[in-house]
């Protein structure tokens, strides 16, 4: 069982049906049967929590706009959609995301983890499984994007692989030098637009001209036409989740 503060009380979340208490109000399905304060619903990953709040809101659009949602001691969740007993960071919204997430700079504890499993090759979403309090897969390969995402994660994983890079003599300039020249031999239009999309964003010029591009690298590039820009896709992100 887990123990979750919320409102100045302790609630518990039971991870067996043999732990809960024999006074519990109702126990019900919660994609089945009407949910009420106080019922107790049995999470797709195996759980049992109390439901604290319920209530319905209304979509922008769509045939049926008004939706039923509850809330728990780990979040808030749409009624006949899929819940478990992963702990939000925002419990009393849909998402379960803190705003403070994507623009706190500083790493916490679990964060740190998180960045050292990286970087040590375990896949994202391994690696926020055990570095966070999780062990839902789903939960956690949404919440693993997520963090890769954010600046101070991928600040922090540079700042990690700057040894092993050093020990390899991969340097900025050596990578810098490697896209020139790739842009420079490149017959492929494509290729070379692919490049200077990448090098765009290691020198943090995507939302600048090319002509800064082309002034920073020394690169006489006269540019592409519309047709071509519509052809060509910029490179895949490295995958954050599986």
């Amino acid at each position: 069982m887990r123990h979750y503060k919320v409102n100045r009380l302790f609630h518990t979340v039971y991870e067996d049906s043999e732990e809960l208490p024999q006074n519990i109000k109702r126990k019900v399905n919660h994609k089945r049967d009407q949910v009420s304060i106080g019922d107790w619903i049995e999470t797709d990953d195996g759980c049992y929590m109390e439901v604290l709040r319920s209530g319905n809101m209304t979509k922008a659009k769509g045939k049926n706009r008004k939706v039923s949602y509850i809330g728990t001691r780990t979040g808030t969740y749409l009624l006949k959609s899929k819940i478990d007993s992963s702990r939000r960071e925002n419990i009393y919204t849909l998402s379960g995301l803190d705003p403070k997430t994507m623009t706190r700079e500083n790493l916490n504890k679990y964060e740190r983890l998180f960045v050292q499993y990286l970087v040590g090759g375990m896949k994202p979403v391994e690696a926020y499984i055990k570095s966070f309090p999780t062990d839902n897969p789903g939960y956690a390969n949404f919440k693993s994007a997520e963090l890769t995402k954010t600046k101070r994660i991928r600040k922090a994983m540079k700042k990690e692989l700057e040894p092993v890079l050093e020990k390899l003599g991969i340097t900025q300039e050596y990578v810098l030098e490697g896209i020139k020249s790739t842009i420079e031999v490149a017959e492929n239009d494509d290729t070379k637009l692919k490049a200077l999309f990448k090098l765009s964003d290691i020198l943090d010029l995507e939302d600048k001209s090319s002509a800064k591009v082309t002034q920073l690298t020394g690169i006489q590039f006269q540019g592409f036409s519309e047709e071509q820009l519509d052809k060509a896709e910029r490179p895949k992100e490295i995958e954050s989740g599986t």
